[in-house]
């Protein structure tokens, strides 16, 4: 981690986020969802700048650089500045910033007599938004000058700031805590390390090669140019209905057109060569479970047609039981990792024997720091009004949510970072505590749960899961092990500033209002904020009733996955596995299509071909992956400079 390596992947930070934030942001009127869609895991930038430093670099080779003091990068260097990026750029979308300006300031400017949202922003505290309602109207509306009135927003966005890298800290301190359970003991793979680790090797140094010299291999080829051909197809397509493409997904509401199949008519098949090429390196028992689960979903409402049964609405809640699902999952992985978590307490407190002179974090920095992350969190939400019960579960419930996502992320390597509970810790809360208990007497806690709900419906805890995978990068890399988590910190403080600048100089030179595809009312974000207050308004006025169905929905998820567990520890050949059952309920719609296809393919390979044909075809699917990556996000290039008519109606969805 030298510092030339920072220097470029600041630079890199720079042209990313303002890349990401154009083609995401502000080049796309209209297309309601672009910001949502377009984040891929890892972020496009830092593949492609990857590439190109890597094209440097030989290009500096060739030319013997070295003897008028120029110095190629090394594959440390690389493997920082990347590891700089996946961080940096994340914060400046729609998963972090794009839902936390909305959230501040929603309240107040979208206020009317009918729901006056503005007399709950009164009682929220002075440092939650700006407090003069000018310098909030243009920032929806728009000036003439475009220019960000920096005073009026220094004090929202320092305190928030320190509040989101506390959170994000916290996360980290966690996830090194797991870290050797993971990654020593059970010996994770990290899917999504693959396609950096290998295209960086270098045969002479290298040990820790999959599949070789990656750009030399023909299948890496064979897999971009199918990805290139369907990608041309499906723009072609765009522009003449004549040119037969694939398009983004086949969509089955054609299929079930009569009860009792109905329920059928909400799935597609996602079309994501990238999901395929990563889902390649899943086990088979959890790809089958992803998509067996899934469809699950609408064959009990089918069955419960035939049958007469009338559920209530939503049934069977199947985010809920996603919820139940992680939870159970968190206390599986405490139980199943007992005996490291003991020994790392025991050396936080000076009376371990165990080495652990090679994890990033000391274990006294990484337990006592969880644990004072964890209590500043508490006492800081706790003077805005909450009780602490409240204050725990919630933020325990993000916690959960991030690290038993960074687990999943790292066994898996699932390709987006909305395969969590999305949403459900603000739910979760009303669900089972009910209006009346939150809004009853002292609003804080209905406030706090209102104000922070931004945090559990974007991306924020995912980020644990490209902590966990740098840190691992280190160790397989021998990069600074210690020096990593300061890279971590400062590459995500420098996408917040970063994602500062550019959102808020877009808004107040366009105005929130008309981006994220808004007319008058904003965009997806900010309807998304709006839509909280109300209800949080709503609340207030007619506290609602636990909901005991979706209460019992999330007991009946961590109760089957207790079951799962319960039953692979019996029968080690059990294709049910827990990790298919809870993807499958938090982002089963996207990943089953694409798990499908992937499972089908792995097990003819593993059934001709054995261990040998397995191995041969890995080359193709991470050349399925990294020719997405690449040809989606330069099609985000493409976007940024011409402006979306180039794609007359398509994009790539990444999330």
């Amino acid at each position: 981690m030298t510092f030339r390596a920072i220097v470029i992947a600041v630079i890199l930070s720079i042209v990313s986020v303002i890349w990401i934030h154009q083609a995401s942001l502000v080049q796309t009127p209209g297309l309601r969802f672009a910001p949502v869609y377009l984040c891929s895991v890892p972020p496009a930038p830092a593949l492609i700048f990857l590439v190109l430093l890597m094209a440097v670099r030989s290009l500096m080779r060739k030319a013997k650089r070295k003897r008028d003091g120029w110095r190629p990068l090394t594959r440390r260097e690389l493997l920082a500045v990347y590891a700089f990026l996946v961080i940096a750029v994340p914060p400046t979308t729609f998963g972090i910033i794009q839902l936390m300006l909305p959230w501040m300031t929603a309240p107040i400017y979208f206020s009317t007599p009918q729901q006056p949202t503005a007399e709950l922003a009164e009682q929220l505290p002075d440092w939650f938004a700006p407090d003069d309602f000018e310098v909030i109207r243009t920032m929806y509306e728009g000036t003439d000058a475009g220019t960000v009135p920096w005073v009026a927003w220094v004090k929202p966005l320092t305190v928030w700031t320190i509040f989101v890298l506390l959170l994000f800290c916290t996360g980290l301190c966690l996830v090194s805590v797991f870290r050797r359970q993971w990654s020593e003991y059970e010996r994770l793979r990290y899917p999504l390390l693959l396609i950096p680790l290998d295209i960086t090797a270098e045969k002479e140094t290298d040990t820790r090669q999959a599949v070789g010299d990656f750009f030399r291999d023909p299948f890496v080829w064979t897999a971009i140019g199918i990805v290139l051909v369907h990608h041309g197809l499906n723009v072609a397509n765009a522009y003449n209905p004549a040119v037969v493409a694939l398009g983004e997904r086949l969509r089955m509401d054609g299929f079930f057109t009569e009860q009792p199949w109905l329920p059928f008519r909400r799935l597609s098949f996602f079309h994501r060569p990238q999901m395929v090429g990563f889902g390649y390196f899943v086990s088979l028992d959890v790809l089958f479970s992803v998509w067996f689960f899934h469809l699950m979903a609408p064959l009990m409402q089918s069955m419960a047609h035939i049958v007469g049964y009338r559920a209530a609405p939503g049934w069977p809640f199947i985010q809920q039981q996603g919820t139940g699902a992680f939870v159970m999952l968190m206390a599986v992985l405490i139980w199943t990792g007992r005996g490291h978590l003991g020994g790392m307490v025991r050396a936080a407190i000076g009376r371990g024997s165990e080495d652990h002179s090679g994890e990033p974090l000391p274990p006294r920095v990484a337990v006592f720091g969880a644990l004072a992350g964890i209590i500043a969190i508490l006492s800081w939400v706790v003077t805005m009004g909450m009780s602490i019960p409240v204050a725990a579960a919630y933020f325990g419930m993000l916690l959960v949510f991030g690290l038993v996502y960074s687990r999943i992320r790292a066994e898996t390597g699932v390709a987006t970072m909305w395969a969590y509970p999305f949403a459900q810790t603000r739910d979760t809360m009303h669900f089972v505590m009910g209006g009346e208990r939150l809004a009853g007497g002292n609003l804080g806690n209905l406030l706090g749960v209102a104000g922070f709900s931004w945090i559990g419906r974007g991306y924020l805890m995912s980020m644990m899961g490209y902590q966990l995978e740098n840190e691992k990068m280190a160790e397989d890399a021998k990069m600074s092990r210690r020096g990593m988590p300061w890279l971590i910190v400062g590459a995500f403080a420098v996408g917040m500033v970063l994602g500062y600048v550019v959102n808020l100089g877009s808004y107040y030179d366009v105005g929130a209002n008309v981006l994220h595809g808004g007319t008058t009312g904003g965009g997806y974000n900010v309807q998304t904020a709006t839509r909280e207050w109300s209800q949080t308004y709503a609340t207030v006025e007619n506290p609602a009733l636990p909901d005991v169905p979706r209460v019992k929905a999330i007991v009946g998820g961590a109760l089957f996955t207790l079951l799962l567990v319960l039953t692979r520890f019996s029968m080690v050949r059990s294709p049910l596995h827990p990790l298919g059952y809870a993807m499958s309920l938090n982002y089963g719609y996207c990943l089953w299509g694409p798990f499908f296809a992937a499972w089908m393919v792995k097990a003819l390979i593993n059934r001709i071909g054995g261990a040998s044909a397995y191995r041969r075809a890995m080359p193709f699917f991470l050349g399925l992956a990294f020719g997405e990556l690449f040809i989606g996000g330069l099609s985000w290039a493409a976007m940024a400079i011409f402006g979306p008519e180039i794609f007359n109606g398509y994009m790539v969805q990444f999330g």
